[in-house]
């Protein structure tokens, strides 16, 4: 019983010393007792850049709505009061190509 009174009590002062002198576990352990380490990421990864979509719906105020996901509060309100989806449509802006 002792020995786990020892423990209670040396625990958390290993933790104040390790956290005061920023230890990592090799700093305390011989590597080759130690399991394989995984991968670690050294560079934050790049950010998924998306394409920007054109808006399809758009009102007065400047707010839009592309038509995908989930229907925006200022689009909704119109809605209830009595506008359509039409009222909103963006004029689309077809570019022809050259042949």
């Amino acid at each position: 019983m002792s020995q786990a009174n020892d423990a209670e009590e040396i625990i958390p002062l290993l933790k104040k010393v390790i956290a005061q002198y920023d230890l990592i576990p090799g700093d305390l352990f011989d590597q080759s007792h130690q399991a394989p380490k995984l991968a670690t990421q050294k560079h934050p990864k790049t950010p998924i850049t998306r394409p920007q979509v054109q808006a399809v719906y758009q009102d007065g105020n400047g707010n839009t709505w592309a038509g995908r996901g989930r229907r925006p509060t200022w689009l909704n309100e119109a809605l209830e009061r009595g506008h359509t989806l039409e009222n909103f449509k963006v004029p689309s802006k077809r570019v022809s190509r050259a042949k």
